[in-house]
């Protein structure tokens, strides 16, 4: 189970704060969100579905040693997908996808030239909500359904500017380990099953 690892590495996080050095320590309650600002195909013999509005928003936690600028974040955050179909070559239904998205990183703040910048990489659980899923009219009123996973796993990593002390703007990469739909609903012959891969732009408040 790819679960392992996100657990895994909620426990590394957990473990940075208890050894870290709490009379220095920074902790910060904030709100996290973004839009994806790109475009990736959903290939299909039978139609081309493009990714046409991504958001996600939620809270999050941050612990950063002041003296190093290194430490983490965590956040669990509501995300949605809507689809645009193009490209239609029979008729075909793809379900906006909603999800619950839970991103551990570490993080490394940086101050150069008096600008403070930062960097993190992690890995994130999306546990699907509802939607996602596909539905393709073969012959005559037949229709044939690819179930979109309730888990997907993955990496990210970003990077940006902190502004006002409390603001951070960034930009960052989500990518999927794990295939998207069941391999027991998959027709080699139809649906080639993609992993997604996307790219936001994202700003978290610290109170």
């Amino acid at each position: 189970m790819k679960t392992k690892y996100l657990l895994s590495f909620v426990a590394f996080w957990a473990l940075l704060i208890v050894g870290a050095d709490t009379t220095s320590a920074q902790l910060r309650l904030g709100v996290k969100g973004g839009v994806d600002i790109d475009s990736k195909k959903l290939d299909l013999k039978t139609l081309k579905a493009s990714n046409h509005l991504g958001y996600y928003i939620g809270p999050t936690l941050e612990f950063v040693v002041p003296v190093s600028g290194f430490g983490g974040d965590i956040a669990v955050l509501y995300g949605r997908k809507e689809y645009k179909i193009s490209d239609l070559q029979s008729d075909a239904t793809l379900s906006d996808y909603n999800y619950i998205s839970i991103p551990v990183n570490i993080k490394q703040r940086i101050r150069f030239v008096g600008l403070g910048l930062f960097v993190s990489g992690g890995v994130y659980g999306n546990v699907k909500v509802s939607g996602g899923d596909i539905k393709i009219e073969d012959a005559g009123d037949v229709w044939k359904e690819y179930k979109s996973k309730n888990f997907i796993f993955g990496i990210g990593a970003g990077a940006g500017v902190t502004l006002f002390s409390k603001l951070d703007l960034g930009v960052y990469f989500r990518g999927d380990l794990t295939e998207n739909y069941k391999d027991e609903y998959m027709d080699a012959d139809v649906f080639q099953n993609k992993k997604n891969q996307r790219w936001s732009v994202g700003l978290n408040y610290y109170f």
